[in-house]
């Protein structure tokens, strides 16, 4: 590759980075906003809606990005925008059976009204839909300018609602917040299909539809990756969904209010570290021992830890500043916190040696140890929950992940010579 190649390719990377933790970051800014916004029971139902359609959007996914990065590697455009045509009649199929569930999961964990119900399918759709122009600019640079539309939507979305909640809160509730979201997710997803449709150079087919190819082929050539990220966002969002099933909303919104900050701070760990460090890492994979790649994750994951302690004491200073009225005022509890950011410093270690093992093409030993992390954390948190309340909660999240990087740093070991 030519220097000038490297310098194009470089400052394509930057852009991808800067635009996705903008998106992020304003994305984080309206639930947050909304979450501790809204009065607290509201906050509970609205934390539970953000769950699910979370939850929903990756399973329409089915992971189906990393089958077609697989088979486009090396081929031209035109062959990438088959399999991204291909692909949306896959996600329709997908919608016709799971958005039945979404609404059911909704009604049962939420309890909002019918208008809010289809309010939140429109949400969920889009935002499906959304996260796949980030999925495919990773794989080709023309997708690129969609994820400005996205990070658009989100920073538009983040404005209005921070100046409802601060200046104009008559009216600002869950319905109100739910037709934000809404009127923004289909004004994004018409910004999406209009750039699709002018950039598509979709080659033709050379063989006609078939059901078993086209739509069970995609689920069973996608279906380990699959299972691997469905437990591992189940191991990371259970915990909301056993607080909301066993608790009141109000102690639910109170949960959501902590967990929520964690959880973006966990994102921002996925783009600024995970994400950035996964290609040099399966570089080095094929070349390097078990030794020097663990040498190199422990590098970027004590980047990870530094961070956690300041963000803590960020928290406990604007707390002291304002004699506890800022967490009177919002229901905040610096212990609990604590123990959700302690159970995101091991989560992020289990990660860092869950990527040595794909770079090694061992997602074998990752997926059993995120099944058995799941089976004995799911139950634990339950009783936790139950006995302990949030706080119980939090602790099972920690006892959890703890698990979970026991198993995968005893795999990675095993690999050692």
């Amino acid at each position: 590759m030519s220097e000038a190649s490297q310098t194009g390719q470089g400052v394509r990377d930057l852009y991808l980075v800067v635009v996705k933790l903008v998106d992020v970051a304003t994305r984080a800014g309206f639930v947050l906003t909304a979450t501790f916004g809204l009065a607290i029971g509201q906050a509970g139902q609205f934390g539970l809606i953000a769950t699910l359609v979370g939850l929903f959007a990756f399973a329409f996914n089915f992971e189906r990005h990393i089958d077609i990065q697989r088979r486009s590697a090396g081929e031209d455009h035109a062959v990438f925008d088959r399999y991204v045509v291909q692909a949306l009649k896959f996600f329709a199929f997908n919608w016709t059976f799971m958005v039945p569930l979404f609404v059911v999961a909704v009604a049962l964990w939420a309890q909002p009204g019918w208008m809010i119900l289809g309010l939140a399918v429109i949400v969920v759709v889009a935002e499906h839909l959304s996260n796949q122009a980030y999925q495919y600019a990773l794989i080709n640079h023309r997708y690129y300018p969609m994820l400005v539309v996205v990070a658009a939507k989100n920073s538009l979305l983040a404005a209005v609602v921070l100046y409802r909640a601060l200046f104009a809160r008559d009216g600002f509730d869950l319905t109100f917040v739910m037709q934000l979201w809404a009127v923004g997710a289909v004004l994004c997803t018409i910004g999406l299909a209009i750039m699709f449709a002018r950039l598509n150079a979709s080659a033709a087919r050379t063989e006609p539809f078939r059901f078993g190819v086209d739509i069970i082929g995609q689920h069973k050539a996608s279906l380990t990756h699959f299972l691997i990220g469905l437990i591992a966002i189940l191991i990371l969002q259970f915990d909301r969904l056993a607080v909301g099933g066993l608790m009141t909303f109000e102690e639910t919104g109170l949960y959501f209010r902590h967990t929520l900050l964690v959880a973006f701070a966990y994102q921002a760990f996925n783009i600024a570290s995970f994400n950035r460090i996964t290609p040099a890492i399966f570089t080095e994979a094929k070349t390097q021992d078990i030794p020097h790649l663990r040498r190199r994750v422990l590098r970027e994951y004590l980047k990870t830890v530094v961070g956690v302690p300041l963000l803590l004491f960020a928290a406990w200073g604007v707390d002291a500043l304002t004699h506890g009225v800022w967490s009177e005022r919002f229901h905040l509890s610096l212990v609990l916190m604590g123990l959700l950011l302690l159970g995101f410093v091991v989560r992020a270690a289990a990660d860092f040696h869950a990527l040595i093992l794909n770079a090694r093409h061992d997602e074998r030993h990752i997926l059993t140890a995120q099944g058995a992390a799941f089976v004995v954390g799911a139950a634990l948190l339950v009783l936790l929950t139950w006995r302990f309340g949030v706080y119980g909660a939090a602790c099972a999240t920690i006892a959890t992940s703890a698990l979970y990087l026991v198993l995968v740093s005893r795999a990675v070991r095993r690999l050692e010579p």
